[in-house]
């Protein structure tokens, strides 16, 4: 499992490109996949709204379609009042190959949660 932090300026998407790990020669592109993050950032919102802090409620689900990489239905939930978002994507620009990303969405510091 690797984790990455980002710093998101523009409320958009995420591009994930992935690499081979080579030892002796350059590391070889394998593809790129895509996320919208709108689904997770209305989720923020929802979850400020309908006052979720404990436990674990699912409050929305992605389903695949040709618009995005989402390979397998994806769940967005809010755990301990936290966003997460478990998600499988499909490699593009490649014959075959997913990637599996659970994304957090941290709240900026001096934000009301």
């Amino acid at each position: 499992m690797m984790m990455m932090m980002l710093r998101l300026l523009k409320w958009g998407g995420v591009v994930q490109e992935v690499f081979d790990k080579d030892r002796f020669k350059a590391d070889d592109k394998m593809g790129h996949a895509s996320l919208s993050l709108q689904p997770l950032i209305s989720v923020a919102r929802l979850r400020h709204i309908v006052r979720v802090s404990s436990g674990e409620t699912t409050l929305r689900k992605v389903l695949p379609d040709p618009e995005n990489c989402v390979s397998r239905e994806s769940t967005i939930s809010c755990i301990d009042g936290e966003v997460v978002q478990s998600v499988w994507l499909r490699l593009c620009a490649v014959e075959s190959g997913e990637i599996e990303l659970k994304i957090k969405l941290i709240d900026p510091p001096g934000t009301n949660k």
